[in-house]
């Protein structure tokens, strides 16, 4: 791997897309000694008197990073392993043992049951997540997108260079080749694990539905065999049904022979009296006009004879309605009686009819409960095969999620070569008598004088700090945490020190003289006022 290296940088400052102007190297190392000078410590205090700083060097550092291919994409790893990335899977029950379990239990419709029974929530999902951690790898969405985009602008990195200080990666390429054969174990057991699970699910639902083929075989078979079991008894059974029918109704019909003569007479009787009633009503009335007749001749004898002919009537009357009121209660007692008769017919009917069918009703209650018993086995088996297998395509999809995020992992480089790509930015040194401290400004974007930064300008803000945008919040983000990883390592603050001082913009030949012309050109384009140009050629100075 090591003949293949190529060593790459990408760019500080690109122009921004509003910007047609030029952006020499004389002005970008003007603007950071601005910047620089701007930060530094002044001094002062009215309390407690703070020293004023002192800037140890300017320098462009570059920082490291390795691409490595996978896959049909390229990972990135952090040159100096300050980051790392964790894979992250649920945890799942040994797949063997349940495919072990299977085949071992499809011996028999009983053990076969008895293993889905136990195994339910075999593969019911885990809280628990198995993770896997790739030191130095970055996996941040929008980092491998501003980084992919940046690669068309590298160039190689001649080596060695005094106006740049490439940091010495502390990933080696023996820890990257090892980090890249556990991503693809890992890859290649999750791919394994979701092969099993298929061939688990296939082996289930298949053993399922060999044995609900054997239990509907099994329905079909008791059917046939109590249906022909009844068909042999049903002639018999039939006819002896038939005669207790054909008895039962010859029973009833004399009953109710019986009955409707006596109802008969009993309704004969009745209209007999309701007509002599009516008859004796009519008598009533013509009484009733012959007294009132009577009375109005002033017929004395008249009127007492036909009232003495009304009160006989009335009598006759009132003894005749009694006896129809009795009638009534004989054919309701009558009726009550035929029913309770003919209920009693038909009970008895029916409980001969059932004992003569008890031989059937036994055959097919035997066949309906076999059939039932048979039905519930096999919807059980079904239901639980169903559980077991919603959850294996559960713990498929999980490890298909997980087979896919190796596809976001990394980036498209589009070259056979392995190469470590140098990200440039400025590491400026503070120091007030025994502190130190750093600042830095990652990769930017040359802006052009707007009306904004004129504006601000004209409020007393300085316009120089508009100048230089960062180019990749992502990046810039990463590069926040050097100054952390400076204060963490002494030795390797101390080597990054060493060879930023080798490569300070302040010590180079002719430093000073290619720094003012630079602050002519900011001056001229407006990013420094008059008494800033004065200021800052002073401190240069």
């Amino acid at each position: 791997m090591s003949q293949e290296i190529s060593r790459l940088i990408l760019p500080f400052a690109v122009l921004a897309p509003d910007r047609n102007e030029a952006f020499s190297d004389e002005a970008e190392k003007a603007a950071l000694f601005c910047l620089a000078e701007q930060e530094r410590a002044k001094g002062g205090g009215i309390v407690a008197k703070q020293p004023s700083e002192n800037i140890t060097f300017i320098a462009k550092v570059a920082y490291p990073f390795w691409l490595h291919p996978f896959n049909k994409a390229d990972l990135l790893f952090d040159g100096l392993n300050t980051t790392s990335h964790t894979l992250s899977h649920s945890l799942i029950q040994d797949i063997g043992v349940f495919i072990d379990g299977v085949e071992r239990s499809s011996s028999s419709r009983e053990t076969y049951t008895a293993f889905l029974s136990d195994n339910t929530s075999y593969f019911q999902p885990s809280v628990k997540q198995a993770n896997t951690v790739i030191k130095g790898l970055i996996a941040d969405p929008s980092f491998l997108e501003d980084f992919a985009s940046y690669l068309s602008e590298a160039k190689p990195l001649d080596m060695p260079s005094s106006e740049i200080a490439p940091l010495p990666p502390t990933l080696d390429e023996a820890s990257i080749i090892a980090n890249i054969h556990a991503l693809e174990e890992l890859k290649t057991k999750l791919a394994e694990d979701a092969r099993s699970l298929n061939r688990s699910m296939k082996l289930l639902n298949a053993t399922t539905k060999g044995f609900t083929k054997t239990i509907q075989a099994e329905i079909k078979e008791a059917k046939d065999e109590f249906n022909a079991e009844l068909e042999k008894h049903r002639g018999p059974v039939e006819e002896e049904v038939g005669r207790i029918l054909r008895n039962g109704d010859e029973e009833i019909m004399v009953v109710s022979k019986r009955f409707e003569k006596e109802l008969l007479h009993l309704h004969k009787e009745k209209m007999k009296r309701e007509k002599t009633r009516d008859r004796l009503s009519s008598k009533i009335a013509r009484c009733d006009v012959e007294v009132k007749g009577s009375a109005a001749r002033k017929d004395k004898a008249g009127e007492r004879r036909w009232k003495d002919e009304r009160g006989k009537r009335k009598k006759e009357r009132s003894e005749v309605e009694s006896e129809i009121k009795k009638l009534e209660r004989d054919l309701k007692e009558t009726e009550e009686k035929k029913g309770e008769e003919l209920f009693r017919l038909r009970s008895g009917l029916d409980a001969k009819t059932q004992e003569a069918t008890k031989e059937l009703v036994e055959i097919e209650s035997s066949r309906d409960a076999k059939v039932q018993m048979l039905t519930q086995e096999m919807e059980k088996m079904e239901a639980q095969t169903a559980t077991i297998s919603k959850q294996i395509d559960q713990a498929i999809r999980q490890r298909e999620a997980s087979t896919a995020a190796f596809e976001r992992l990394g980036l498209s480089y589009g070259n056979n070569r392995q190469p470590l790509v140098y990200v440039p930015f400025y590491l400026v040194g503070f120091q007030s008598e025994s502190r130190r401290r750093y600042a830095h400004y990652p990769p930017s974007c040359v802006n052009n004088v707007r009306l904004l930064v004129k504006l601000k300008g004209a409020l007393g803000m300085a316009k120089v700090k508009q100048l230089l945008k960062p180019r990749s919040e992502a990046i810039a983000s990463f590069l926040n945490r050097f100054p952390l990883v400076l204060e963490e390592k002494t030795v390797f603050e101390r080597e990054t020190s060493e060879a930023a001082v080798k490569a300070d913009i302040l010590r180079a030949r002719n430093a000073k003289e290619s720094i003012r012309r630079g602050l002519d050109q900011l001056k001229e384009e407006g990013w420094l006022s008059e008494k800033e140009h004065e200021t800052f050629s002073q401190r240069l100075a």
